[in-house]
């Protein structure tokens, strides 16, 4: 029997699990429809060189044991995903660690395909000729479009390798302007064959959120300024997570 005593105990140790997605009290409407950014996760999917193709392996089976039950093997990178500080930085904040309020607030869309090509590097003049009318507060997010994404439904393998990303440049841009989280439809803000990894490296060590590979869906919402939630898997002490990833019309 479990006592009243021992639920209290334990209750009292839970940590707050409420979250102020701004820090500072805000108060925004948004709208009941949503709109889908996530790329699908598939036996068959483009994946990143190196890392594990994704296998769903039944285990149990209506005919045999009444349910159907699925073991899934996925790299934490895998689809669109969150990168935690773990990814790059020693003893950095594994992704349970990692708080909510990174991935979710108000975001701005840019589109980066008209002036970057496709597996060339984005630096801070891009974002600024881009963006800075757009940067409205502290702790915005940023999703930046880069045409990459509309590669993935037709399984062109040369994104694989060859993708847009961020340059250092960029990286410091998006720590200068105070902006919170970025994302991008591509595989990595890091170039392919990177040596050193800079642009994880600071916005990693600087706190600001990465959200990578999300899906062409981003296209439709260039320029606006919307709602994200973005919601890794609670995954104890490992580098990312995917993560399923929304937009919300901002009302009022």
């Amino acid at each position: 029997m479990v006592s009243y005593d021992s639920i209290r105990k334990k209750t009292e140790n839970i940590k707050d699990v409420s979250y102020d997605y701004n820090n500072n009290n805000s108060t925004i409407t948004i709208s009941r429809r949503f709109y889908d950014i996530t790329n699908l996760i598939t036996p068959d999917m483009l994946i990143y060189p190196g890392d594990p193709q994704p296998e769903f392996i039944p285990v149990s089976t209506l005919q045999k044991d009444k349910v159907n039950v699925t073991r899934i093997t996925i790299g934490s990178h895998t689809g669109t995903h969150i990168d935690a500080q773990k990814h790059f930085i020693d003893n950095g904040l594994g992704v349970d660690k990692e708080p909510l309020n990174k991935f979710i607030g108000e975001v701005v869309i840019l589109d980066i395909s008209k002036k970057v090509g496709i597996g060339q590097g984005i630096n801070d003049y891009d974002l600024d000729d881009s963006s800075i009318s757009k940067i409205g507060m502290r702790n915005d997010i940023l999703l930046l479009y880069t045409g990459t994404s509309d590669k993935w439904g037709i399984k062109d393998e040369s994104i694989k390798n060859n993708f847009t990303y961020l340059e250092p440049s960029a990286a410091q841009w998006i720590v200068d302007h105070n902006i919170k989280c970025v994302g991008i439809d591509t595989f990595s803000i890091e170039k392919y064959g990177f040596k050193e990894g800079l642009a994880h490296k600071k916005l990693l060590s600087n706190r600001v959120g990465i959200i990578e590979n999300l899906s062409s869906n981003l296209n439709k919402f260039i320029g606006k300024r919307m709602f994200l939630v973005c919601l890794p898997l609670l995954l104890e002490d490992i580098d990312g997570s995917p993560a399923r990833t929304i937009l919300f019309d901002i009302e009022s």
